[in-house]
């Protein structure tokens, strides 16, 4: 896909859809995609650099702090956790914190991550 249509895609971009609303961590999370895909020559390369390191290779500059993403974490906390667990119920499995992360970061890495994986797979693999 062009970059002007990814780029025009992920600002339009709604997990939920305009008839259900949104939640409130997309408008950041879209404006961070849009940050990092701007360094990028192609989106998918942004898309499958996440992939391939996560959030914990600090390649999300806005979630490496502990106390930023806290902050992040409480404002957003009933829709990232809401999140996680329709994440889980679609799977049919809870998803365990692995690398014992704080709660907070093991949330917004999770939700941030599979938020992108999701517009990468309607961008690319649709």
């Amino acid at each position: 896909m062009k970059a002007k249509k990814a780029v025009k895609f992920i600002k339009d971009y709604s997990y939920l859809g305009d008839s259900f609303g949104s939640y409130s961590f997309e408008e950041a999370f879209k404006d961070i995609i849009l940050r990092q895909v701007d360094n990028y020559e192609e989106p998918k390369g942004f898309f499958e650099d996440l992939q391939h390191g996560g959030c914990m290779s600090g390649m999300i500059s806005e979630f490496v702090y502990t106390s930023v993403i806290k902050d992040f974490y409480v404002e957003h906390l009933d829709d990232l956790e809401e999140f996680k667990t329709e994440f889980e119920e679609s799977i049919g499995d809870t998803l365990p914190n692995r690398h014992k992360l704080p709660h907070p970061t093991f949330i917004v890495w999770l939700c941030f991550e599979e938020y992108c994986y999701r517009i990468y797979s309607e961008l690319y693999e649709n």
